[in-house]
């Protein structure tokens, strides 16, 4: 990428770093509001000093508008580039060593404040992009700058989400999970010869033979919130889940059209449902905020319950805004000796196209181990 400070600027940097440099190197720094100066007609400043002696520094400055960076290097730290990014090229400006720069912008950087999460994954594939490298290498964010200066003097992890690609190094190997899962894994779920609908009204349930519908009955707790319903083809029954209130499980038999209350989920909010038919098990995952929270039901009483935090999913934060919404569900997909399959997915805004990113992991549900084993980020 050629350099947009002027040739004496490098010049000046490449003298006082010495013979050699040790590598290229890319640090973002983004700020949402500036610290006002004493003249209160001046824009509000943010002061950055970059202490990488020895490095080529490619500087990537993000502001929410109406800023002045003020950036200083230490002896030896040569910046090659600075690529400035906010709302629009003329609400503010990098001065450099005490002289106004015209650096490179690129207004479609998300500004953010934490290295996690949705838009931050988004903006190290954008300056990856732009840079021509497989990571940054470092990343401070402040919402608002107090600070009497920011140094910018150290570099993180590899394997940290600065990394474009850091999910690589969480993939756990699937060899040793049970058949159920691998062949999951291999041919997918299959397609399926039928379509169940559930709202407030009932089921619908259509398939080769029509569609056919079913009320509930007075006789069972109303229906508030429906969420989801699956189809036993092989047992004839459609399992119906909801919440809202204190949340049921419903069985409805097709021959018959008779409705039953499974069990009462006790104010569990649940999102999503599966049916095991070899352990006769009904299998749900959390909604809204807890979306590792997976309980199952089934005969006798029996079942299980695993709480898993959403930061111990590898890469699932990446698929939403996480602090400030609810992420995407998991979905069960699949269960065998004691390992439930997984899969969120969601789909982002990157570069103004839209991109599916998606993540599929194994839980074991007696010690709550969770491993990584495909992800897609496009």
């Amino acid at each position: 990428m050629r350099s947009i400070l002027g040739a004496s600027f490098l010049v000046l940097w490449l003298g006082l770093c010495g013979p050699a440099l040790a590598g290229r190197e890319v640090h973002v720094v983004a700020v949402g509001r500036g610290q006002q100066p004493q003249d209160y007609y001046a824009l509000p400043e943010a002061r950055v000093l970059v202490d990488r002696p020895g490095h080529e520094v490619e500087l990537v400055l993000i502001d929410g508008g109406v800023l002045r960076w003020r950036v200083e290097a230490t002896e030896g730290t040569v910046i090659a580039d600075i690529l400035r990014s906010g709302p629009g090229p003329a609400d503010s400006e990098v001065v450099l060593s005490g002289i106004r720069v015209e650096g490179l912008e690129d207004p479609g950087l998300p500004l953010v404040f934490n290295p996690w999460g949705r838009d931050f994954i988004t903006l190290v594939e954008l300056v990856t992009d732009r840079m021509g490298t497989g990571r940054i290498h470092s990343f401070r964010g402040l919402h608002s700058f107090t600070h009497a200066v920011l140094r910018v003097d150290r570099v993180g992890r590899p394997d940290s989400a600065l990394s474009r690609d850091y999910l690589s190094t969480r993939v756990s190997p699937s060899d040793d999970l049970p058949e159920a899962l691998r062949d999951w894994l291999e041919r997918g779920g299959g397609e399926v010869d039928h379509a169940v609908v559930f709202d407030r009204f009932g089921l619908r349930l259509t398939d080769a033979s029509g569609t056919r519908r079913f009320a509930p009955p007075d006789d069972v707790p109303p229906v508030l919130l429906p969420v989801t319903a699956v189809y036993a083809e092989e047992a004839g029954v459609i399992y119906a889940l909801t919440y809202g209130g204190r949340g049921h499980i419903y069985a409805v038999d097709v021959p018959s059209g008779g409705w039953s209350v499974v069990t009462e989920l006790g104010g569990y909010d649940a999102a999503a449902l599966l049916h095991d038919a070899d352990d006769g098990l009904l299998i749900m995952t959390g909604a809204f905020s807890r979306p590792g929270d997976i309980r199952a039901v089934g005969p006798g009483g029996g079942g299980f319950s695993v709480f898993v935090r959403t930061t111990a999913f590898p890469g699932l934060t990446d698929l939403f805004d996480f602090g400030n919404e609810h992420g995407p569900p998991l979905f069960p997909r699949v269960y065998a000796d004691g390992w439930l399959l997984l899969e969120a997915s969601a789909v982002v805004s990157r570069a103004g196209r839209q991109v599916t990113r998606s993540r599929t992991y194994a839980v074991q549900v007696d010690t709550g181990e969770v491993r990584l084993l495909r992800y897609r980020n496009d």
